[in-house]
């Protein structure tokens, strides 16, 4: 009773401070709530000022990201319904390893109708976890369908830009589907730069090798965006004739496609990725070095594992 006492006056405390005031530490009393504190908060949040409520949502999930011994699952399932539409997107940012079917249920049936774009959109986002956990039987398979329908619906809807190109991103974990490879050839058509660096993102999550001489393409892309995504989709495919033009891109203008270089080269593994990233674990450039080392880890579990067919060519050899 002492504990929920307390709880109460410091929800009481932040209703009446500014949010100025507030710190990211005071947002770890809601880590594992238990069912008298959620129903306090439940009680209380709205008495919150809108700005001390965006303020603690933000801390917490920023928190739960840093920390890992942070959960604050059950209070931002409370944020969810919050009359504040920034705070509502927040929350379910913050809920992004939640796979609860009560999340899913809320963002089916509720955040995909929110009339805030920007809530629809975080909803759209975290759907791709979904997606993944229901092609692996991470979740009841009754969840399967009406996550593949809706998802499809939203590829090919009106939406926003963000909706579309996010829902194109998780439908493409159902691989061997028509409709799926269908749309994302549509996207990778599309005039909007921004829907074909989806679809090249999709061909990596959709880890077909027919995507992979476009993949190889676009790795040479003018665009930077595009180049990025192209050299990641590259290593989800885990396909070794990628890794000559891996190594080219060690050399590329931009600094986030060298660095997604090294981590698809660690996703493929082999001797040559293995040698390239020896030389760089040893790199005086110290996100090189750091990116070479995670890398050089993967390498050597791609390399080894006899259950990784993914980076295996038709007739076993490593070209290049």
């Amino acid at each position: 009773m002492e504990a929920l006492d307390a709880f109460r006056q410091r929800l009481t405390y932040f209703a009446e401070t500014d949010e100025a005031k507030t710190t990211p530490a005071d947002a770890a009393i809601f880590s594992d709530l238990d069912r008298a504190r959620v129903a306090a908060l439940r009680d209380l949040w709205p008495a919150l000022p809108v700005a001390t409520r965006r303020r603690l949502v933000a801390d917490m999930a920023e928190l739960a990201e840093e920390q890992i011994e942070y959960n604050f699952g059950r209070a931002l399932k409370v944020a969810l319904r919050d009359e504040d539409a920034a705070i509502r997107a927040r929350a379910i940012e913050g809920l992004w390893e939640e796979d609860g079917e009560d999340f899913l249920t809320y963002l089916l049936d509720e955040a995909l109708r929110d009339p805030d774009r920007e809530v629809r959109e975080a909803a759209t986002r975290a759907l791709a976890h979904f997606s993944r956990l229901a092609v692996e039987d991470g979740i009841g398979p009754r969840w399967r369908q009406p996550l593949y329908t809706t998802l499809l619906a939203l590829a090919r809807g009106d939406d926003s830009v963000e909706v579309r190109r996010r829902a194109l991103e998780a439908l493409a974990v159902f691989t061997g589907d028509p409709a799926v490879t269908g749309q994302i050839e549509r996207a990778y058509g599309d005039p909007d730069e921004r829907i074909r660096m989806s679809a090249v993102y999709a061909m990596g999550r959709n880890c077909d090798d027919r995507w992979l001489d476009t993949i190889l393409k676009e790795m040479d892309n003018p665009s930077a965006g595009l180049r990025y995504e192209a050299t990641k989709a590259s290593g989800e495919l885990a396909d070794r004739r990628a890794v000559p033009q891996l190594i080219e891109r060690l050399g590329d203008d931009d600094r986030e496609v060298q660095l997604a270089a090294i981590g698809s080269l660690g996703q493929i593994g082999g001797p040559s990725s293995m040698n390239v990233l020896k030389r760089l674990a040893v790199s005086k450039d110290d996100a090189v070095r750091e990116a070479a080392e995670e890398a050089l880890e993967e390498a050597a579990f791609m390399t080894t594992n006899p259950l990784n067919f993914g980076n295996r060519l038709a007739g076993g050899e490593e070209r290049g």
